[in-house]
């Protein structure tokens, strides 16, 4: 087995800083979006998203640069948390899609009973309007 860890912390780990500092200010500009900026279901699909993230980086820098292979428990136990953590961020991509499938099927709805309303409504003003005989 080998003694040294996938890659060296002096690179991992401040990457894993910055990704948590982005990740973080992602975080914030999520829970100061009004609902007009993001509908609430979303902001909640994605504030799960990035709490999971949140916990993902850290652990991810981890098993990449201090967990060793020749310490088969830890390295397991570190990867498989890693693995649970991508699978549940995937799975909420996957809600986050289906959710804007839905709101754009809504906002299309919507748009489509309003031009409906406005087409009788101008289609009721043709018919007085023919009826009184003006063209």
């Amino acid at each position: 087995m080998d003694p040294h860890p996938i890659a060296p912390a002096w690179f991992v780990l401040p990457l894993a800083g910055v990704a948590l500092i982005l990740q973080a200010g992602y975080l914030i500009a999520i829970k100061e979006a009004s609902p007009q900026q993001m509908p609430p279901s979303r902001k909640r699909i994605r504030t799960a998203t990035g709490w999971m993230s949140m916990f993902a980086i850290p652990l991810s820098a981890y098993g990449f640069g201090l967990a060793r292979p020749s310490e088969p428990g830890t390295f397991t136990i570190v990867w498989m948390l890693v693995i649970g953590l991508i699978s549940g961020i995937v799975m909420l991509a996957v809600l986050d899609a289906v959710n804007t499938m839905r709101l754009s099927r809504k906002a299309d709805n919507k748009l489509h009973r309003e031009l409906r309303e406005r087409l009788r409504r101008d289609l009721q003003a043709y018919r007085e309007q023919h009826d009184r005989g003006e063209p």
